[in-house]
């Protein structure tokens, strides 16, 4: 799935599709996104949304240090610490990501209300270069609520798996939607955010779903 993503989110740039989707928002009398500073947009969909992974992951913790003292939640521990070890790497990842790529926002481009052409090249080692917007924080906030998949995965719960996988879609979706309705992002940066969350939900849960997987084997041989 994370390679899908990529690939994804890597067509949606080569192929013009970001700037079309860019211009097609973008109101030239306005000389900005309509919606850019839409005061619901910038409070829901900007400032509150990165609560989304803190809290997840606070709560995620908590989860795991009661499981020492509620032995019916010891299960639930592996799964709560990669839930809370991908939200909080998520977020730093993205962080660390902006400052090394270099494609902007689109309300920063020169052809759609902004100061800087289109780059030539996707990373620098200098920051001053770089664009603040590849990987998309804001959509990455969403999708880190993929993880739900695999904590549905981990505990043996199919039911939660793709409940959990439908809140993720619908949360990165969702907040994606609104930073590029603002003009905060093109389609490939929210696009990105997903693979980028899908792959550290995928390398985080790995160990706890494969014990899992494993613990069962033998008890299966001793019940055989």
């Amino acid at each position: 799935m994370t390679l899908v993503l990529a690939c994804l989110a890597w067509w949606a740039n080569v192929s013009g599709l970001d700037l079309r989707i860019g211009r097609a928002l973008f109101d030239p009398v306005l000389d900005d996104f309509p919606l850019h500073m839409n005061r619901w947009l910038e409070l829901v969909g900007h400032r509150m949304v990165l609560a989304v992974p803190i809290g997840v992951a606070l709560a995620a913790v908590g989860v795991a240090g009661a499981s020492f003292r509620i032995p019916a939640w010891r299960p639930w521990r592996g799964a709560a610490l990669a839930l809370a070890a991908t939200c909080v790497v998520g977020q730093l990842a993205v962080n660390v990501l902006k400052h090394y790529t270099t494609l902007p926002r689109p309300y920063d481009l020169d052809t759609l209300g902004g100061y800087t052409p289109y780059p030539l090249h996707w990373w620098t080692w200098a920051r001053e270069r770089a664009g603040g917007a590849l990987p998309s924080g804001h959509a990455g906030a969403g999708y880190s609520m993929l993880t739900l998949y695999f904590v549905g995965w981990a505990l043996g719960r199919p039911a939660w798996r793709w409940w959990g996988l439908a809140v993720g879609v619908t949360a990165g979706v969702g907040f994606s939607v609104v930073r590029i309705l603002q003009g905060a992002h093109f389609l490939s940066q929210t696009l990105w955010s997903a693979a980028l969350m899908w792959f550290l939900a995928a390398l985080f849960f790995y160990p706890v779903i494969a014990g899992r997987t494993a613990a069962r084997g033998p008890s299966r041989a001793q019940s055989a």
